[in-house]
């Protein structure tokens, strides 16, 4: 484990506007057997990460205010149950593309996906994070 730096960049297109963050925490990278750990603390909003990877799948699991565990695999869609302060929301991921990239010291992990409700797209949606 190494303490490392890490940037989270989201992007958000829903079919009236778009939403995009840029946010950078200290936190902890890890490799073990053949799976990489990312993990961070967003000490303003109280919310733990854990980004883990294993074969060209990322799961993401969030703990405190919000709760959460997205799973992002281009073979198959996936559906969870995703808490926020304004209560639960069952959604469903569909994964249109899952990078993972090595760097000199770190990973660079990119994700293209969309968000559905009940059969709708909600929105199209870009994750990147880099712990280096």
């Amino acid at each position: 484990m190494k303490e490392t730096q890490i940037t989270v960049y989201d992007k958000q297109v829903y079919p009236t506007h778009s939403d995009e963050a840029e946010n950078k925490f200290s936190g902890n990278l890890t490799f073990k057997n053949e799976s990489i750990y990312i993990t961070y603390k967003d000490q303003e909003q109280g919310i733990t990460t854990v980004i883990k990877t294993r074969d060209n799948m990322v799961s993401i699991k969030r703990l405190g205010a919000m709760k959460g565990n997205l799973e992002f695999d281009s073979n198959k869609p996936h559906k969870t149950l995703y808490s926020t302060p304004y209560g639960d929301m069952e959604i469903e991921i569909v994964t249109n593309k899952c990078d993972i990239y090595f760097l000199t010291k770190g990973v660079k992990i990119y994700i293209e996906y969309k968000i559905m409700m009940q059969g709708e797209k909600v929105s199209d949606n870009i994750y990147l994070i880099v712990a280096n």
